[in-house]
């Protein structure tokens, strides 16, 4: 703010002094009475002053250009950062609506959830009631069969006694008559605790259908309330790693804002050894060498025409130069039938519109650099009081330790983390800022043999007593 101020106070003050200065010119223009190009004297005067004023306002201009970038940026820029600010914004509510959709249905479930367990309470409850009828019915048929039995007991009893009067006289045929009709009567309650029973073991079997029907319908709920929890417990985590996600592209998007206005004000369109062609050849036939070497040049050209050249450009234009010299030590250097990595490497800086980009030719054996297996770097950590943000300069730094650490040994390729999905690299972040037992130290694994050619493909993983625990 401060600088702000004495730039306004500098832009007042110099203007102020060559408002002066364009004055006296012209006072001292008027009283010589000067004439340019066959003007009069006034018209003279004019054309000073309005010289002096153009210059007032192109030195204010200048100086506030010269002096403030983001005041360069704000002029020349302001609707290529707007539009990628719209974009970014429109990307982030699209976030947005995914979250709360999520968000809706995890509501829903709960509230769902929340149905099933009052359904099951109620059937708890029936339930309950239909034991204690069962139990109750139980006990009257226990009673009934009690009395059954002594009821035969009784007849039986009655039936000897019976057996023993008709041996006797006729004078107990009276008494053995009163006795048959005791007997009837018994008989006929007999027979309806008989029909009560039957009645009563009915009504159990309904009990215990009606009882079974209940058991199902309560393993069905619980079913039901399982599913339901294991859809609540994914959801659950999709929604921690979108969240995850949405932070990790935010300070991705951040950091592509930073390096995109980087590349905005550099107007340079091959960089001094930039790569413009490159390919692994071995030579059997010294003729073939040549043709290696035209093809290699052809593509450089092609790459280097699409850089520097502007739209409606042809691509058959040869702009790419290299010397004889050089083109014939090449084709010496990979005639012996061993394989090699030809680079067709700009020599300098070239801008657009450049007729002629000058390239050197760089020749490296493809020999094996690394084993599968390979330990590269290692980096310590302590899980249990690290953040996100210090995981990831951690993994950042162990990527540009494997990477130098490459480039040292000779391989020219690029560096690929595991299967090139952000997805896996934000899981592994999560496992080691989640890990029960602390992490101690994170290690980059060569996956696969890696040549000079490249590409170098490593894992970071996360080793105990010996074995992987954690890797991307």
């Amino acid at each position: 703010m401060t600088s702000g101020y004495i730039l306004i106070a500098a832009i007042f003050l110099l203007g102020g002094i060559v408002a002066v200065f364009g004055d006296r010119v012209g006072t001292k223009i008027g009283k010589a009475r000067l004439r340019l190009f066959n003007l009069r004297p006034r018209q003279t005067a004019m054309i000073i002053t309005w010289i002096t004023g153009m210059s007032i306002s192109a030195l204010t201009l200048g100086i506030l250009f010269g002096l403030s970038g983001s005041l360069r940026r704000g002029i020349f820029q302001l609707d290529d950062i707007l539009k990628e600010k719209r974009q970014t914004e429109a990307e982030l509510e699209q976030a947005e609506q995914e979250q709360q959709q999520v968000q809706q249905q995890l509501s829903k479930v709960k509230q769902e959830q929340t149905q099933a367990a009052a359904n099951l309470k109620a059937t708890n409850q029936n339930f309950e009631r239909s034991k204690q009828q069962v139990e109750k019915i139980s006990t009257q048929a226990k009673k009934l069969q009690q009395e059954l039995d002594s009821l035969l007991t009784e007849r039986s009893k009655r039936q000897k006694q019976l057996d023993q009067l008709q041996q006797q006289s006729q004078e107990l045929q009276s008494q053995l008559q009163q006795r048959e009709q005791k007997i009837t009567q018994q008989d006929r309650v007999l027979s309806e605790r008989e029909v009560q029973l039957q009645d009563l073991e009915q009504q159990q079997q309904l009990l215990q259908t009606q009882v079974q029907e209940r058991d199902r319908s309560i393993s069905q709920l619980d079913k039901a309330i399982a599913s339901a929890e294991l859809g609540l417990k994914l959801r659950t985590k999709r929604l921690e790693q979108l969240e995850s996600q949405l932070a990790f592209l935010s300070r991705n998007v951040a950091a592509l804002e930073e390096s995109y206005q980087e590349l905005r004000e550099k107007k340079i369109a091959v960089v001094k050894s930039q790569v413009l062609s490159s390919a692994v050849v071995r030579i059997i036939d010294p003729n073939a060498a040549k043709l290696a070497i035209n093809s290699l040049l052809r593509q450089a050209n092609t790459n280097a025409v699409k850089a520097t050249q502007f739209s409606g450009a042809k691509s058959e234009q040869e702009i790419v130069k290299i010397t004889r010299s050089q083109v014939e030590q090449l084709e010496s250097q990979i005639q012996d039938g061993r394989d090699y990595v030809v680079r067709i490497i700009s020599a300098g800086n070239y801008v657009q519109g450049e007729q002629e980009v000058r390239v050197f030719a760089d020749v490296a054996l493809n020999q094996q650099i690394f084993q599968a297996g390979e330990e590269i770097a290692t980096v310590s950590i302590d899980s249990q009081n690290v953040t996100r943000q210090e995981v990831e300069e951690r993994l950042n730094w162990l990527l540009a330790v494997s990477k130098f650490r490459a480039q040292r040994a000779g391989t020219l390729g690029e560096i690929e983390i595991g299967d090139n999905q952000i997805e896996n690299l934000i899981d592994f972040v999560d496992q080691i800022t989640q890990a029960a037992e602390p992490v101690r130290e994170i290690r980059a694994i060569v996956t696969e043999n890696t040549y000079t050619a490249g590409p170098l493909k490593i894992d970071f993983v996360v080793m105990r007593n010996g074995k992987v625990v954690y890797s991307t």
